[in-house]
């Protein structure tokens, strides 16, 4: 394998933050669409809530092979271009649903699969380039600022599609969607097109030789996974029906838009503030610090109906748990050598939090068959629970 210089730090800053700007964009897309497949489609609820745990399943499944293929072809240009590339084929599915009435269920499920394909690309691989290209005292905040890009793109573009669908009407909205993504991929894959990842001498030679993780290693990736699914499955669970929660206490649409609204202004500048904390004081403790504080948060947040104190706690539950991709990957970076990078990020973003993600939804799905919103979100305190449990069980931020 060549050997490669280190890639400048501000285009790989600027293009994959661009990439996840995007990549997040396409993130709430479906379950932006749920409300129009429904309402004018006539599809099934149920049919539809099965599907947003098919696509986080295959979310999760396929981030640890593509992190496996990341880390062994040093061609992460181009698998960010597939990625976000398939992002945009699911919304092209999607108008073609509404386009092609008598077939809408079936776009919809190929949909499904481009878009849970197409965001397993990104957090592994953007982690990945930002590692080879920051040392790792600025590794945390480099993946912190990245990190806000796709908290931001999460927050303007549903405002985008939902601009696009009223202007243009659903298909022609979606297809216009589409294209605004496949452009914005190309101008990613052109921007990091030379970049490489630099191995030293000895890495290289272990690259080449046969892939296999070491048991130490994989054990230790366990270990970090195993909190991380029951912290996600709490997150994931609880904010797919924290508007539903809401306006069961407030009573207000007005009001549940407003908490909702500033809640999710401070992850933004959470990401960056914990991504560099995580370099400064190690991943362990940055995870078992605000997965513990977020307990109490999120208690307070229920045990009250004063729209005040419910905004400040939830607003603290977001902002402290809300920065996975800051504090989970340059966690990983603390734990393996260069060569594991994307497997790692992978292991656990895709089997950890995503994963994690899918069996929270599932779970609450299953507590609200036979309970009030508001039981569900205490019993959803459990997982949580388990999750601090766990945090002993964290290894220490050194590499093998």
């Amino acid at each position: 394998m060549k050997a490669y210089r280190k890639f400048d730090k501000v285009k790989a800053l600027v293009f994959t933050s661009l990439a996840h700007f995007t990549n997040d964009g396409n993130f709430l897309l479906f379950s932006l669409l749920v409300v129009y497949f429904y309402n004018f489609n006539g599809v099934s609820l149920v049919f539809l809530g099965a599907l947003a745990t098919i696509y986080n399943v295959i979310y999760g499944i396929l981030s640890l092979p593509l992190g496996k293929m990341a880390d062994r072809r040093d061609s992460d240009s181009l698998l960010l271009l597939i990625g976000l590339g398939l992002e945009g084929s699911a919304a092209a599915l999607f108008g073609l649903a509404f386009l092609l009435r008598w077939a809408s269920e079936a776009f919809i499920v190929l949909g499904i699969i481009a878009l849970g394909a197409g965001q397993a690309f990104y957090h592994p691989i953007g982690a990945s380039i930002l590692s080879f290209s920051f040392d790792k005292k600025k590794l945390g905040a480099a993946l912190g600022i990245n990190g806000s890009m796709g908290s931001i793109g999460r927050a303007l573009a549903p405002s985008l599609i939902t601009f696009l669908v009223l202007y243009l009407g659903t298909s022609i909205g979606l297809e216009t969607f589409s294209v605004y993504t496949w452009v914005l991929a190309l101008v990613v894959y052109f921007g990091l097109r030379d970049f490489h990842r630099t191995y030293k001498k000895t890495e290289r030679k272990k690259l080449n030789a046969a892939y296999k993780m070491p048991k130490a290693l994989l054990k230790k990736l366990c270990l970090v996974s195993a909190p991380v699914f029951f912290r996600s499955a709490f997150l994931i669970g609880t904010v797919t029906f924290a508007a539903e929660y809401l306006y069961h206490v407030t009573a207000s649409a007005e009001l549940t838009g407003i908490i909702l609204s500033i809640s999710f202004i401070l992850p933004i500048i959470g990401q960056p503030i914990f991504g560099y904390l995580t370099s400064i004081i190690g991943g362990k403790q940055i995870v078992s610090v605000t997965t513990v504080v977020s307990l109490f948060a999120f208690a307070a947040f229920l045990m009250t109906d004063n729209t005040i104190v419910m905004t400040v706690a939830y607003s603290a539950v977001t902002f402290l748990l809300f920065n996975g991709f800051s504090v989970f990957l340059d966690y990983s970076y603390q734990l393996v050598p260069p060569r594991y990078y994307s497997t790692s990020y992978s292991f656990v973003w895709g089997i950890g939090n995503t994963l994690g993600g899918a069996a929270g939804l599932a779970l609450i799905t299953y507590l609200l068959t036979f309970n009030g919103i508001t039981i569900a979100m205490y019993y959803m305190i459990v997982p949580l629970a388990v999750s601090i449990i766990l945090l002993p069980l964290l290894p220490k931020d050194t590499k093998l």
